[in-house]
């Protein structure tokens, strides 16, 4: 069986990195994470490795996966497909349904711009 070892310290690099990626305090992040910003310093410090429930916040709120923020490698989908997985997931079909024929319809007119073609409805 492959043996896994947990970094704290390594966890918690990736955890501020992808706080900073977004450009968010650690107030404002400890916020989103409903923790105090205190213990997300020492997660980011590497003293304390925080629970699933956390994990799993941030893995969402910054669009990563589980295996990222605990190993380091990211195997799964790009962060367009979760992206539009999420969005998928997050609005009724009749909606995303008309989001896309609107985005057909952008890049359809997009490229009509860069070849003036006509766009067929």
């Amino acid at each position: 069986m492959a043996e896994f070892i947990v970094n704290a310290k390594d966890i918690g690099i990736r955890i501020r990195n992808l706080r900073l990626k977004q450009n968010k305090t650690q107030a404002y992040y400890a916020d989103l994470l409903y923790i105090s910003p205190s213990y997300l310093a020492l997660i980011e410090a590497g003293k304390r490795i925080p629970n699933i429930d956390v994990l799993v916040r941030i893995s969402t709120i910054a669009d990563v996966s589980l295996d990222y923020i605990i190993f380091g490698k990211d195997d799964s989908l790009d962060s367009e497909q979760k992206a539009f997985d999420r969005l998928r997931s997050s609005y009724p079909e009749t909606d995303v349904k008309k989001a896309l024929k609107l985005a057909e319809f952008y890049l359809k007119l997009s490229k009509q711009t860069d070849s003036d073609e006509t766009i067929e409805l």
